[in-house]
C-alpha cells in the first residue's frame, strides 16, 4: 500500500473486531438455515482485497453467497463483498485475509463457514454511521444473512488517518457501529476481530487511530486486536499478497485460540504493558506481555511522546520479555513511551512464534524495572494477569 505511482484510493471493509471467548467452546451455529457459521467482514480497501492474486486454493468448506446464482459457492478471491452497482462497486481487486483464516478454522474444526460483507474503498468510519451508505449496506447483509452470525471482522481506518479523525470521535464511532452490528444481528455477546491499521504512506497521522482501535479492544470485553503493522506492502496502503496471507494466518490462530478452545495455539503476539523511567531519565525498561523471547528489536521503533513531541531511541536491546530503551537526552516526566508510532513504522519486533507486536501508547512511571516474567493479554490489546501461554 514510487512517489509518481497514483494508488488506488483505500477500500473501506466492514472487519469485525473478534470477541474473545473465556471459555473454550464449540461455536453455536449461526443463523444461516445451512448450519455453517456466518463471519461478517467490513472496512475499506484493505478489507476489499488489494493483494496480488493467485490466493490459496479454494475450499468446499469455505463458501460465499453467488448472487447470480442465489446459492452458496466455494468462496473465490476476490471476494464479493463490494456493491454491484453504484459508486463503490466492483472495487474487489485481489485476496484480503479472509479465506486464509476462515480454511485454517475449518481444517481444525471441520464447521463449514461462510463469508458475507460489505466493503467501501477510501471511505472514513463515518460512512457506518447510522443512516450513511456503508451501513446501509452493511445492515442489508445483517438481515439477508447475518443473523446470530459467529464472527464481525473489522478491518478499516487508514482514511481516518489521513483525514486526521480525533481519536475519541473514532473510538465512538466504532463503538456505535459494533453496537448495532450486535443489535441487527440479534447476538449481544458477538466476538469481533479488529485489525489494527498498518502501514500507510501518505500524510495524516495513523498513531491516534491504532490507539483508538486498542482502546475499543481494551474496552469492549468481547474484541480481539490483530496488527496489521510489520507486514509486506504492496504500495503505499495495501498489503501485498504474503502480508495478506501472514495477517489472515494469524487472525486464524486468534479464533482458533479464543474462539474455538484450541489452547496449543501460540497468540497472541507481544504487546508492551508496563514501561519504567529510570531515575537518571536516560532509560527505559519495557515490559512485554504474551512474549518468552524477543527478536527484532529496532531503536527506531520506539520513541518517547513529550510535549506533542517524539523524542527519538538512541538504542533498544531485548532480553526475554524486556526491551531496554537508551536516550541521548533525558526524559521527564510526564511523558509516554510509544511502539510502532508513525505512518509507515518498521514494526520489526515478534515473540518466539513470530507473532507480530500491536501499536501502543504507554505512560511512562519511574519506579523499580518491571520483572522479567511472562504475562498475558488475551485480547492481543492490553494487560491480563501472569499465566500460562
Amino acid at each position: 500500500m514510487t512517489m509518481a505511482i497514483r494508488f488506488p484510493r483505500l477500500a473501506i471493509a466492514w472487519v469485525l473486531p473478534v470477541c474473545i471467548a473465556t471459555a473454550a467452546e464449540e461455536p453455536r451455529p449461526s443463523g444461516d438455515r445451512t448450519g455453517a457459521m456466518v463471519w461478517i467482514v467490513s472496512g475499506q480497501s484493505n478489507a476489499t482485497g488489494q493483494g496480488e492474486a493467485p490466493g490459496l486454493p479454494a475450499d468446499p468448506l469455505v463458501k460465499t453467497f453467488d448472487e447470480k446464482a442465489g446459492a452458496w459457492v466455494p468462496a473465490g478471491d476476490p471476494l464479493p463483498f463490494s456493491p454491484a452497482e453504484g459508486k463503490w462497486s466492483r472495487q474487489s481487486r485481489g485476496i484480503g485475509p479472509w479465506r486464509t483464516a476462515a480454511q485454517m478454522v475449518t481444517g481444525a474444526t471441520g464447521k463449514e463457514i461462510h463469508l458475507v460483507g460489505s466493503t467501501l474503498n477510501g471511505t472514513s468510519i463515518a460512512t457506518w454511521d447510522d443512516g450513511q451508505p456503508g451501513w446501509a449496506l452493511l445492515s442489508g447483509v445483517l438481515g439477508k444473512h447475518g443473523k446470530d452470525a459467529e464472527i464481525f471482522l473489522w478491518y478499516q481506518g487508514e482514511s481516518d488517518g489521513i483525514n486526521r479523525t480525533p481519536p475519541d470521535v473514532y473510538l465512538s464511532k466504532l463503538k456505535a457501529l459494533v453496537e448495532r452490528v450486535r443489535q441487527t444481528a440479534r447476538k449481544p455477546e458477538m466476538p469481533v476481530v479488529v485489525v489494527q491499521i498498518g502501514a500507510v504512506g501518505a500524510e495524516g497521522t495513523m498513531d491516534p487511530i491504532r490507539e483508538a482501535q486498542r482502546r475499543f479492544v481494551m474496552e469492549d470485553g468481547r474484541a480481539l486486536l490483530v496488527p496489521a503493522l510489520g507486514r509486506k506492502m504492496k504500495d503505499q496502503y495495501h498489503l501485498s499478497r504474503d502480508g495478506c496471507l501472514e495477517l489472515g494466518r494469524e487472525i486464524g490462530r486468534a479464533l482458533l485460540k479464543t474462539r474455538y478452545g484450541r489452547k496449543d495455539e501460540d497468540w497472541p503476539g507481544p504487546v508492551m504493558d508496563a514501561a519504567v523511567l529510570s531515575a537518571d531519565g536516560r532509560t527505559v525498561t519495557a515490559h512485554f506481555a504474551e512474549a518468552r523471547q524477543l527478536s527484532g528489536c529496532l531503536a527506531a521503533d520506539f520513541c518517547v511522546l513529550k510535549d506533542g513531541k517524539a523524542v527519538p531511541c538512541a538504542g533498544a536491546e531485548a532480553a526475554g520479555t524486556l526491551v531496554t530503551l537508551t536516550f541521548a537526552v533525558p526524559v521527564r516526566l510526564p511523558a509516554k513511551v510509544a511502539y510502532a508510532q508513525g505512518c509507515a513504522p518498521r514494526a520489526a519486533l515478534v515473540d518466539e512464534a513470530g507473532n507480530r507486536a500491536p501499536a501502543v501508547q504507554l505512560e511512562l512511571v519511574h519506579g523499580p524495572p518491571p520483572a522479567d516474567r511472562f504475562t498475558i493479554a488475551p485480547n492481543g490489546a492490553g494487560p491480563g494477569s501472569a499465566g500460562t501461554k
